[in-house]
């Protein structure tokens, strides 16, 4: 039967001991054994209970120190994240995303949020290739790529950072005109930044990558704004005629084209008419050179009754020599015919 069972008139604890009928248990008594439960055991006199409840004490203390101090160790690392250990404050090791544990006090945990797009800007008064002065506005964008480089190579990262962008920005914009910076040549300038950059801090191992560069604003100085910006708009006026004067010629060239090409044809049609005609009256020679040979008289006249002919067919004049007078009787045929047709038009 158990202790409290109903019945039970033992008033007996677990340990054996019989039960104060009245108020609360003796906590001496119940310090001594907790202290037994755990090893203490039981001393003679009262010098030997107190030294187990000493020891029952160390010896919850000892259980409970180390459940908190192992609890402690346990770690967990997101997906965008990487944890440095230290072990007894030394760099020993990179670790990925995950649940992990860490002897407490022995090593030490540091998280390192790799996929965090960070950010900086950087303003300068730089000096171009032709000795101008320009105030030069840049935007950088960038990651940390290595952890273990990010937070022991240097002492101050973002310093470092800042510092490289003003000497890569100095040398890349010292290479070029103030007229190409203003105009055509910030998305040269914003690559060139961008590989000097990366370039600078993989010497100095600073754990960083640099994802984009973007020129914000390049401007030269107030005293001298105006005379640049008629400038830009110079080149601009002038880029736009180019354009304009592009569009006309893709509009005009091809119709001259066209008209050169029926000019060619029409020629090459002239060329073929007065070619014909040409090996036509050749032909005609020919046949009338045995005549002219055989009876040279009898041709010579036939060929200029031939020709008064033709001429005379296109007149519209007719004028008669009388024999024996020196009257000339001129028909006006032209005049006649004129009228003819003005009054068959008004019929």
């Amino acid at each position: 039967m158990a202790w409290n069972e109903p019945g039970n008139n033992d008033n007996k604890d677990p340990w054996g001991n019989r039960k104060k009928q009245d108020g609360p248990p003796d906590l001496d008594d119940l310090v001594k054994k907790i202290g037994a439960f755990f090893g203490g055991g039981k001393g003679k006199g009262g010098g030997g209970g107190s030294s187990g409840s000493i020891k029952g004490f160390v010896s919850i203390g000892i259980v409970v120190f180390g459940v908190i101090w192992a609890a402690s160790g346990i770690y967990t690392i997101d997906e965008a994240e990487q944890g440095v250990i230290l072990h007894l404050g030394k760099n020993d090791r990179t670790v990925g995303a995950g649940l992990g544990w860490i002897p407490t006090g022995i090593e030490k945990l540091i998280k390192v949020n790799t996929d965090q797009m960070r950010s900086t800007d950087i303003q300068g008064i730089m000096l171009t290739k032709d000795i101008n002065i320009v105030e030069v506005d840049i935007g950088i964008q960038y990651q940390v790529a290595d952890p273990e480089d990010y937070l022991f190579k240097l002492g101050n990262v973002e310093d470092t950072l800042d510092q490289a962008s003003e000497s890569a920005l100095r040398q890349v914009v010292g290479s070029a005109n103030v007229d190409a910076i203003l105009t055509t040549d910030k998305e040269r300038i914003q690559d060139e930044l961008k590989v000097e950059l990366d370039q600078v801090l993989a010497q100095y191992k600073s754990g960083l990558s640099v994802r984009t560069v973007t020129l914000k604003r390049v401007r030269p100085p107030r005293e001298v704004n105006e005379a640049f910006e008629e400038v830009n708009r110079a080149a601009q006026d002038a880029k736009r005629e180019i354009q304009n004067a592009e569009a006309y010629q893709n509009e005009k060239l091809p119709l001259a084209k066209a008209e050169a090409e029926k000019m060619k044809q029409q020629a090459n049609a002239y060329n073929a008419t007065i070619l014909a005609k040409a090996n036509g009256e050749v032909a005609r020679f020919k046949q009338l050179l045995p005549q002219y040979i055989a009876a040279p008289e009898v041709t010579r006249t036939r060929l200029y009754i031939e020709a008064v002919e033709e001429v005379m067919s296109n007149s519209s004049k007719i004028m008669i020599d009388t024999k024996g007078g020196n009257n000339m009787i001129y028909l006006p045929l032209d005049q006649i015919m004129k009228k003819n047709q003005e009054n068959n038009n008004v019929k």
